[in-house]
């Protein structure tokens, strides 16, 4: 190494070590400073915090005050029930912060008045006093949280503040109980004080432009804080999430919150909170100009050191940059592989092979009440957006098909979602089925995906109409059709990854190479779905040799064994009298497949109270209507569809009854859908044309 290289070090060190001196002590003294405003800063925040509790408390207690000074005048007018009305007009009238009052008696406290009595009086917006009776049939306050707490604890309480949902104001309410010389809770008053006012309070003579305060409750809960012209709302919800301890403050150092709390129920929290750049900003511009003498004397150092890292330092980003991304994909693509099916049955098989880290393919299937619900879908484009719409669509998929059976209906609703919002105009190419594992009937709609194979003696393409992909248009309309499986048939579904798979030379795989796998398949008789799907793959893979995958390969593959059925059926009026001849039809369906007398009993009062629901609510009174039941059974499960033409009603969707209320306090109806789901292992119903279609299912295995 020459003297002049050791020179050039030698000064480029001294240099660096003078700035990181400099350095030091310019952060050793801004810290200095800094510590020593925040302490002014906590002092002044202190006396604010003071003045607002002492605010806040005094209404609260005010309100207290004149709950206790107007007790006796409340209890002296309770010995008549209108009597009640003024005394509450007065106590509300006593006290400019309180907007209203009400007393909830107890039960029966005044017989003429039935069993709930709730006489309310409110303030109007002239000032003028309303008097109201809320309880009623659609207002119990025996069952409110606030009554039954007071009612426990025989203790005045405050609620935390509410607002309702036709109103921009916010409340709280005191509630008091009265009582007898037993101790016996009479009634519990309540008066209520709105506190929109508390914002305003909050955010009056701050020391920064953008300082402000809010209300939080003990348990984190927000009550009030500045308006959103003075403060967003987004960074007021940023502030509550932080004081509650649900975002880490370390993520946002620009905020400094300074917290205090009431000194008595209901214990309020004030919270104010400052922007650290606003509050130093005056120190960090001195800091900076201290520092510009210092980086005008380094720029030339800093511009060498810049051009010779720069290099290294893209370096070092881009195999970060890379690392991150090979990371997330790799995360997506076993979050896309957990959405599949990950078990198969015998007569089922399916797979995705992505041509990149994640893929727009997907398949699915899943049992329910005797039918196999199926799909398969292409999306547009390769990659991370394929993959989040194949995940959306897939989700939607699901829930879909638990609404109803019909394929073109779920196609429907599925094509109005993407059409929604599709900026980046992607569609997707889409097959849905219903198979009916009792009777073979197929029932599907498609939109724009390749026709699907039924295998029987040989490969044929099912009679499919091709119509739109899905997020096209929002009209589009999806023809249904439907078909009917023979046993020991097959289906095979696929994306055009198969048929579009290409060698090195440009070639297309095709349909004829497809077709003639398929026949080769069932040549083979011993063959099941899963190696007549790896066979499918395996050729397809040999044909491309070593070109790249260009294009996601989905494949599914669906045999259809019915296996042993029994069938009957039978067809009722909708009168009780009829309930008879249904129990002797289940008891024979039941020993013709020799269940036990458990299950027949069990499968014979489920049937009965759906078909007395379907009785007493389907049809008009004094309207003749037909009711047909259906009974299935594969000696798996025994299925009964009952279809009447009723008003369309799905009993699935009623509340169940509350069997743990007694029957004074239990509502009326919800008994028969809560039994009924006792005793099967699946009720669902569906609307098909003009007809309520429900479907019970129990395992007999």
């Amino acid at each position: 190494m020459n003297s002049s290289l050791k020179s050039s070090i030698s000064r480029v060190g001294i240099i660096v070590i003078a700035a990181v001196m400099v350095e030091v002590i310019s952060i050793i003294q801004y810290q200095r400073l800094r510590g020593l405003m925040e302490e002014e800063m906590s002092g002044r925040s202190h006396m604010a915090f003071a003045a607002l509790a002492d605010r806040i408390q005094y209404t609260l207690d005010k309100t207290e005050l004149t709950m206790q000074e107007n007790m006796w005048n409340v209890m002296r007018s309770m010995a008549h029930p209108d009597s009640v009305f003024s005394a509450l007009a007065h106590l509300v009238d006593d006290n400019p912060d309180v907007v209203g009052g009400c007393l909830a008696f107890s039960p029966y406290y005044y017989p003429s008045k039935g069993r709930l009595f709730e006489p309310y009086v409110c303030k109007g917006p002239d000032g003028s006093l309303e008097v109201k009776q809320l309880a009623g049939p659609d207002h119990d306050y025996t069952q409110n949280e606030e009554y039954q707490w007071v009612l426990n604890h025989k203790e005045p309480n405050w609620t935390d503040p509410y607002s309702f949902e036709s109103d921009t104001l916010t409340y709280a309410t005191y509630s008091y109980p009265l009582m007898d010389t037993k101790g016996r809770i009479l009634a519990i008053c309540g008066l209520d004080i709105d506190l929109s006012w508390l914002g305003n309070l909050l955010n009056t003579r701050q020391p920064f432009a953008s300082t402000f305060s809010f209300l939080l409750t003990p348990e984190g809960d927000f009550v009030t804080g500045p308006p959103e012209s003075r403060t967003p709302r987004a960074e007021v919800e940023l502030a509550v999430a932080i004081a509650n301890g649900l975002l880490p403050a370390s993520e946002h150092p620009d905020l400094l919150m300074r917290k205090t709390a009431l000194h008595k129920d209901p214990y309020w929290q004030v919270v104010q909170v400052y922007k650290a750049s606003e509050v130093f900003e005056k120190m960090k511009r001195m800091r900076h100009q201290q520092m510009l003498l210092i980086l005008l004397g380094l720029a030339i150092l800093a511009f060498m050191i810049h051009r010779y890292a720069r290099n290294e330092q893209k370096l070092q980003k881009a195999s970060e940059e890379q690392a991150r991304i090979s990371g997330e994909l790799s995360v997506a693509r076993r979050i896309q592989e957990e959405m599949l099916p990950k078990s198969f049955p015998a007569d089922i098989y399916g797979s995705l092979e992505p041509a990149r880290e994640v893929g727009g393919d997907l398949y699915d299937f899943y049992q329910r009440d005797g039918k196999l619900f199926f799909c398969i879908g292409d999306v547009s484009g390769k990659g991370v957006p394929s993959a989040m719409l194949m995940s959306v669509i897939h989700s939607l998929f699901r829930v879909l098909s638990q609404k109803t059976e019909d394929p073109s209906r779920i196609l429907k609703v599925l094509n109005q979602e993407l059409c929604r919002g599709n900026d980046s105009n992607m569609f997707v190419t889409f097959f849905a089925g219903c198979l009916d594992l009792y009777t073979g009937k197929l029932h599907y709609a498609n939109a724009g995906h390749d026709k699907p194979y039924l295998l029987g003696d040989a490969p044929t393409q099912l009679a499919a109409k091709s119509n739109l992909p899905l997020g096209v248009f929002p009209d589009t309309e999806f023809e249904p059709q439907e078909c009917t499986l023979s046993p020991g048939a097959m289906l095979f579904l696929y994306t055009d990854g198969l048929t579009e798979a290409k060698n090195s030379r440009r070639e297309a795989f095709g349909r004829l190479r497809v077709q003639q796998v398929l026949t080769d398949c069932l040549a083979n008789s011993r063959m099941t779905p899963e190696s007549m799907v790896h066979s499918i793959s395996d050729a397809a893979h040999r044909f491309a040799e070593d070109a790249p995958q260009s294009d996601d390969l989905t494949m599914l593959l669906i045999r259809y064994l019915p296996g042993e059925l029994f069938k009957q059926q039978i067809t009722l009026v909708n009168e009780r009298s009829e309930v008879e001849k249904l129990g002797a039809f289940v008891k024979d369906f039941c020993s013709s497949l020799e269940l036990d007398r458990k299950s027949s009993a069990h499968l014979r009062l489920a049937l009965e109270e759906a078909v007395v629901n379907v009785i007493n609510y389907a049809y008009p009174k004094g309207e003749k209507g037909s009711i047909d039941i259906y009974a299935d059974s594969n000696r798996k499960e025994v299925r009964f569809t009952i279809v009447d033409s009723g008003v369309p009603f799905d009993p699935t969707a009623a509340i169940s009854a509350d069997t743990t209320l007694d029957a004074q306090n239990r509502p009326i109806g919800g008994l028969g859908i809560l039994l009924t789901r006792k005793l099967a292992d699946s009720v669902s119903y569906c609307r098909k044309g003009d007809k309520n279609v429900l479907t019970i299912t129990k395992s007999i295995q």
